[in-house]
């Protein structure tokens, strides 16, 4: 499943992380550049210095002479990190500072040119090279200096704003992170209301509670939640209308069969007994079926502090001796059951009413709740009813889900009880299963895993 929020930071990442990087090039070879043409231009005014002194404290027709007082000390230290080299004619005059180290002269057509070389002690230097003429003949001045201190600051400089820029990059990545996650969480009641809707709840949004680049989403919403509402509302009217309309050709059907006339036609009668009976059972069948197709958006759930002493009460009624041991919930709260209120009826109705007829005196109702060991942010609610009947063999335990399983023929009824609830349970992602009760008789037991 794709996520925006992931998208939106893998590209907002690649995004700044382009951007910081042309930033980091551009500032680092801007500083470069910067240093270099500094250099350039220090080691350009050493060369002007020399020449004007070469034609100033020269005398004529002899070779250029130097003197080092006037031009700068340092080119008389040894190994002072500042040298020069002069070329004329045949002649090569070095600074004091070289001492016995020959310096690399790179020959170059270009009037001025620079380059770098390897100096003394392993130094990196800086060279410039001054192309000039004196006295109708070639002159050429080089101006080295050491740049290795100019190497490491450039070097501390690049790692400096190299780290400021991870560091900006990591402060806005985690920035927008925040606001992204602030943002979403605007969209939290959706999530509520969508949960609220699961339970069975009417649910209407509210546009002005959401950003308005979602307004659109949740009006679409409402409008199909009403929709879905009028559905419901039209199917259940429609089998409603169905059923009664099924009911009086049926009931004409099983007069006719007791009319006297089919007496010397007793195969005929069972047969359309058979036949009627069949068209009762689908017919009733595909009625609770189809209060299915729209369970979630039901306007009212099935409660049980409210509806289960209602359902209780009835089987009572209908079954004046026997006896119902179900849970209490005055003293506490019941636990949340996400069923639309007619199915929960059904699912509850069917399970409790098939344990009544083959119990012999005590039927038994119990509801827990825990939480999920797999996931903390998940509960588990499960729902047994049992019996104290002479149960159920174990060759039968995997059948009785059958539509038209009979485990007792002599128990009026179709057979389609637990089929329906079958049908019901996966509706709602119960899960069922029948197992031996401690009682003596059957065990059905409802897991469903609800979110916290």
């Amino acid at each position: 499943m794709n996520s925006i929020e992931i998208r939106l930071n893998r590209n907002l990442t690649a995004s700044l992380l382009l951007i910081f990087v042309g930033f980091w090039w551009v500032s680092v070879m801007t500083i470069h550049q910067i240093t270099e043409d500094y250099l350039l231009t220090r080691l350009a005014h050493d060369s002007v210095s020399i020449e004007k002194h070469l034609r100033t404290h020269t005398h004529e027709h002899s070779y250029p002479q130097i003197n080092y007082r006037s031009i700068s000390p340092i080119y008389d230290e040894k190994y002072s990190g500042h040298y020069f080299v002069i070329e004329y004619k045949d002649k090569i005059i070095e600074s004091n500072s070289l001492a016995d180290f020959s310096l690399f002269l790179k020959v170059s057509p270009h009037l001025i040119s620079h380059y770098e070389t390897k100096g003394p002690l392993d130094a990196s230097l800086f060279v410039y090279r001054y192309k000039t003429e004196y006295r109708n003949a070639p002159l050429i001045i080089y101006i080295a200096e050491n740049n290795n201190p100019m190497k490491q600051a450039l070097i501390y400089f690049d790692i400096l704003i190299g780290g400021f820029a991870v560091l900006a990059l990591f402060l806005i990545y985690w920035q927008q992170r925040f606001i992204l996650r602030k943002g979403f969480k605007q969209l939290e009641p959706i999530h509520e209301a969508l949960e609220k809707l699961h339970t069975g709840e009417a649910v209407q949004l509210e546009v002005s509670d959401y950003p308005i680049e979602v307004a659109e989403l949740i009006d679409n919403l409402n409008q199909a939640l009403q929709s879905a509402s009028r559905q419901l509302q039209r199917s259940r009217q429609s089998n409603a209308n169905l059923a009664h309309s099924l009911k009086t050709p049926l009931n004409i059907i099983y007069q006719l069969l007791n009319d006297p006339a089919f007496n010397d036609y007793p195969e005929l009668r069972e047969t359309l007994q058979q036949q009627a009976e069949r068209i009762y059972a689908r017919v009733e069948s595909e009625l609770k079926r189809a209060r299915l197709a729209a369970h979630a958006h039901s306007v009212q759930p099935f409660d049980l502090k409210t509806h289960l002493p209602d359902l209780i009460d009835t089987l009572k009624q209908l079954y004046p001796h026997k006896h119902f041991h179900v849970p209490s919930f005055t003293d506490k709260a019941a636990p949340p059951l996400a069923i639309e209120k007619e199915d929960g009826f059904e699912l509850l109705g069917n399970l409790l009413d098939n344990a009544t007829k083959f119990s012999r005196d005590n039927v038994y109702l119990t509801i827990h709740k825990q939480r999920n060991p797999e996931n903390k942010d998940e509960f588990i609610t499960y729902i047994d009813i049992e019996d104290d009947g002479k149960g159920v063999p174990d060759e039968q335990l995997g059948s009785i889900q059958d539509r038209g399983h009979r485990l007792d023929e002599s128990i009026s009824g179709h057979g389609i009880g637990l089929s329906i609830v079958k049908q019901i349970a996966e509706a709602y992602e119960f899960e069922i299963s029948f197992e031996h009760s401690e009682h003596g008789g059957l065990r059905v037991r409802l897991k469903l895993i609800q979110s916290n």
